[in-house]
């Protein structure tokens, strides 16, 4: 449900969109000057690299150690927070990414794009009680923002709440989620339920929203539908 492309946007987007915590220490906010700046200072240039595959693995490991360092200068700025949580999970450390985002819900608790992140890994983790009291809580929160109700659909998919499912999936797409994600998540329900048709057709708008996309092909292939056959 929850697949690599997927309910976090990129590094810039859940950042950009994050708040900065309450005052820290006056020996940190002395050292701790101007940290938006700073942040897109190095950030800019490591999205850069990423964009070209890093062509200089070096280079980007730099950037990222940068990125990390400016947390420990910085350790109640936010978006600096969350650019090391969203860096250590997409390079496969979840270890590392879950202190940082249990960090930033703590000093701040309305904290939406940081609760999807430690929401998808509990619920890789197969802690999916503690995913859905987190994403409950942020709902109400912020009850506009469809990166929750698409995080808590994939919660009560898992739970086999089909109904339910549906309904968080309907309200995260009328809220501005991407159509390929959300159909291929409805696709997944309605295949869960039988309804293979159904399912079908969700992978079919998933495919022709987000062209090529191997994982909603492969599910269409499972129901045996060709590949020639899915892009109108």
């Amino acid at each position: 449900m929850m697949s690599k492309g997927r309910f976090c946007a990129g590094v810039a987007g859940m950042i950009l969109a994050s708040a900065c915590a309450p005052s820290v220490s006056p020996l940190v906010r002395q050292q701790c000057y101007d940290p938006d700046a700073r942040l897109a200072a190095v950030l800019k240039p490591l999205e850069a690299r990423q964009a070209q595959g890093c062509p200089s693995t070096a280079d980007c490991e730099a950037l990222k150690r940068e990125v990390e360092r400016l947390a420990l200068v910085c350790p109640g700025h936010v978006p600096t927070l969350m650019a090391n949580a969203v860096l250590a999970y997409d390079g496969r450390r979840r270890e590392i990414a879950q202190p940082y985002l249990d960090g930033i819900l703590a000093m701040a608790p309305v904290q939406p794009d940081a609760a999807v992140l430690r929401a998808r890994i509990a619920i890789e983790d197969g802690n999916l009680s503690f995913a859905r009291r987190l994403l409950t809580q942020q709902i109400r929160l912020s009850p506009a923002h469809a990166g929750l109700h698409e995080a808590y659909g994939a919660v009560l998919y898992l739970d086999r709440q089909w109904a339910n499912a549906i309904r968080e999936l309907t309200a995260a797409q009328e809220l501005g989620a991407p159509l390929w994600r959300v159909s291929y998540h409805l696709g997944l329900v309605a295949e869960a339920q039988g309804q293979i048709d159904e399912a079908r057709r969700r992978y079919t708008d998933a495919l022709e929203a987000n062209p090529g996309w191997p994982i909603a092909q492969a599910r269409l292939t499972g129901l045996g539908l060709p590949p020639a056959t899915v892009i109108r």
